[in-house]
């Protein structure tokens, strides 16, 4: 999924909200989900998982842990996703900055009073299953399949470079 699509679903997904209860993004984005293909919804996943993997720096670690989510992976987890939630605009100013988080004041942009959203690690999950109808393949299935695929064309590459 490119980078576009997945901001357009996020951006979507923050307008769809009724209240301000931020819990409420993870339905909106489960709907628009299951309007995808099994392929876009992996690549749901996998772009959301990139975006985490990007705010995997001390900075960012020191800021979670200031704001009591770096305990746990689970609880850094959420915190990412809340993160990614907010839009593409405060998730590049806290990419660039964490310490802008500090400075959000908002209640709208906070998950009952909290900077967490686990729901969104488990919206692709569902929305797969869902879509796809594949009885045969649970999700932790289907990504370990996924990454072996990636790592099968990773490793071709190379081989495909180190032969020119």
């Amino acid at each position: 999924m490119k980078s576009t699509q997945f901001w357009e679903i996020i951006e979507t997904s923050i307008q769809q909200k009724n209240t301000i209860d931020k819990s409420e993004q993870g339905d909106a984005i489960l709907a628009i989900l299951l309007k995808l293909n099994p392929q876009e919804i992996l690549g749901f996943h996998r772009k959301l998982e990139t975006l985490k993997q990007d705010l995997d720096t001390s900075e960012f670690n020191d800021i979670a842990f200031i704001m009591k989510y770096a305990d746990n992976k689970t609880a850094l987890s959420g915190f990412k996703n809340w993160v990614i939630a907010l839009g593409k605009e405060h998730y590049q100013k806290a990419k660039k900055s964490p310490s802008h988080l500090l400075t959000l004041d908002d209640p709208k942009l906070f998950v009952a009073v909290r900077a967490y959203l686990n729901d969104l690690d488990l919206v692709a999950s569902v929305a797969y299953d869902d879509v796809s109808k594949k009885d045969d393949l649970s999700w932790y299935a289907v990504l370990q399949k996924d990454r072996r695929m990636k790592q099968l064309n990773k490793e071709q590459n190379i081989d495909i470079e180190l032969e020119q």
